[in-house]
């Protein structure tokens, strides 16, 4: 055992961030900590790593434990060698983030730890640094504890998963997929149960307004056939009326008896309409024409040249500096050495976040071009985290990660038909980073994407444009859902879960709108059904 930590807790203004019983990390263990953005998993890698103490508990530790941190906290000299071999260079003084973190990483694997403890050390690294980074984590001989919004990073590198959720830790053996696969599989079960308990309440209940419904009908018998008939029958009344109320008792204890299940959450489906969507009535959306892109004063080997159909979603990759952004801001400022359709409407995302109204609320930045009801923009903001009152925050007091939340809702909300984003996935957590994926699937329009981001890539990308060592190369991702990631029993569940949900809420639609919504919703829902069973 190298870390043991026991009856561990933290608090924050007075509110509990976690509480833990009991953790455990051996030698070989790659353990990956995941939870929502301001779960704790930046407070509890602290703790254990001994860089803040907590306000409960203890943390044993039995070898030597290094701490790469998220942001740049007087990081040690790397030796010459592991500085040679991660690109760092000489001149501190003009780092860029991404050699910031390779200094970080090449810094801490040079001090022979037994527990390395890495707190998104990912970040602001190129492709071809995190695969390195993955690299070495599998070789590392001791115990490695990080946390990461790299879902692939997860998958490739852990064994086991330690969610925080509502201030508990819960351990799931596995990597990411196997995580997921576990929480869906709980969630079915859950669902399950919540259907068990609700028809056994129905029928309890149904049961128990029949008894009630006879006890209100048992009368005093009349005098019909004289006074000894008349008084039979109130006898019999009198018992048959006791008996209900026994029954009626019992039903009652029944019901009080039955162990309440709660509903499981389910998201809206999200759907962009259609009729409301600017359609962008051209075959190419960007064609490059023998493009040069230049980097500084010096230019890529090759020139560009092609076409982006109109409805496709392409991702630009390649390490840091090789020209990425430069392309996708000729294509912002409509740069003469590549076309773009007349009709096109750009919507941008920057990491300044440039497109946001600091006077006005989240949901005023997002509905003042939309095309979209409000219903079906709260919805998808529900998705990105904003819930309920959350959509009345003026973009003045939003954290760094609720701003860009915000402003991906807004180049996607408004009225554009051709979407441009850089990093798009940067501050995000896993659950958000999942939903703007399902956004962006869902969009109709076509997007241009820069991003180091791999399932990222795959999930959205239908095409990619590479700029490994300089020679930009174009290639189509294979989408073909049914091969590449069939679906599982629980999946089929998760739709008819879904389906039921929808047809409760169309039987009692109280207007014509909302009914036409959700009979688009079932429709969708069915097709999803049908492709899935095949």
């Amino acid at each position: 055992m190298l870390l043991h930590a026991r009856q561990l807790s933290k608090n924050y203004e007075g509110q509990e961030v976690f509480s833990v019983d009991s953790l455990y990390v051996y030698e070989g263990d790659r353990i990956g900590v995941v939870g929502d953005n301001g779960a704790g998993k930046s407070t509890l890698l602290s703790i254990l790593a001994g860089e803040l103490k907590e306000d409960s508990g203890t943390v044993e530790r039995y070898g030597n434990a290094v701490y790469i941190p998220q942001l740049n906290e007087g990081d040690a000299q790397p030796d010459a060698r592991l500085a040679s071999l991660w690109r760092v260079p000489e001149d501190e003084t003009e780092m860029s983030g991404g050699e910031r973190t390779r200094k970080k990483i090449a810094s801490a694997f040079g001090q022979e730890a037994d527990v390395i403890i890495a707190d998104e050390p990912t970040s602001h690294l190129d492709i071809q640094g995190i695969e390195g980074l993955e690299r070495t984590l599998k070789m590392h001989r001791g115990a490695v504890l990080l946390t990461s919004h790299d879902k692939q990073l997860l998958n490739e590198v852990c064994t086991t998963i330690w969610e925080i959720e509502n201030q508990t830790v819960t351990m799931y053996e596995g990597n990411y997929d196997a995580y997921q696969q576990q929480k869906q599989a709980a969630r079915v079960r859950q669902y399950k149960d919540y259907e068990t308990y609700a028809k056994e309440k129905k029928t309890a209940g149904i049961s128990d307004r029949k008894c009630s419904a006879k006890i209100r009908s048992c009368k005093k018998g009349a005098k019909p056939y004289g006074e000894f008939r008349s008084k039979v029958h109130k006898r019999s009344a009198r018992a048959t009326k006791a008996k209900l109320n026994r029954a009626a008792e019992t039903m009652h204890s029944r019901i009080d008896q039955l162990e309440k299940k709660e509903k499981p959450k389910e998201h809206e489906a999200i759907m962009f309409d259609i009729a409301e969507f600017p359609k962008l009535h051209s075959r190419y959306a960007v064609q490059f024409n023998d493009c040069e892109v230049k980097v500084g004063n010096r230019s890529l080997k090759s020139q560009i040249s092609g076409a982006i159909k109109s409805g496709r979603k392409l991702a630009i990759t390649g390490a840091n500096g090789s020209g990425k952004t430069t392309l996708l801001n000729m294509v912002a400022r409509r740069d003469s050495a590549l076309t773009v359709a007349g009709p096109a409407k750009l919507g941008i995302f920057s990491q300044q976040q440039e497109n946001l109204d600091e006077n006005e609320t989240i949901l005023e930045n997002v509905t003042a071009k939309s095309p979209y009801k409000e219903t079906f923009i709260r919805n998808v903001l529900a998705r990105l985290g904003f819930k309920r009152e959350d959509v009345h925050k003026p973009i003045a007091v939003l954290s760094g990660g609720e701003r860009v939340r915000a402003s991906l809702a807004t180049v996607f909300l408004h009225n554009n038909n051709l979407l441009l984003l850089d990093e798009p996935t940067n501050y995000l957590d896993l659950t958000t980073k999942e939903a703007l994926t399902e956004v962006l699937r869902s969009f109709p329009g076509t997007i241009i994407f820069v991003s180091h981001d791999r399932s990222f890539v795959d999930e959205v990308a239908d095409d990619e444009l590479s700029f490994a060592d300089n020679m930009p190369t174009v290639s189509t991702i294979s989408r073909d859902e049914q091969t590449a990631r069939p679906h599982t029993d629980e999946d089929l569940l998760a739709i008819e879960m879904q389906i039921t949900e929808t047809l409760s809420k169309l039987s009692v639609a109280a207007t014509e709108e909302e009914k036409k919504e959700l009979d688009a919703k079932f429709q969708d829902l069915l097709k999803r059904k049908q492709r899935a069973v095949k």
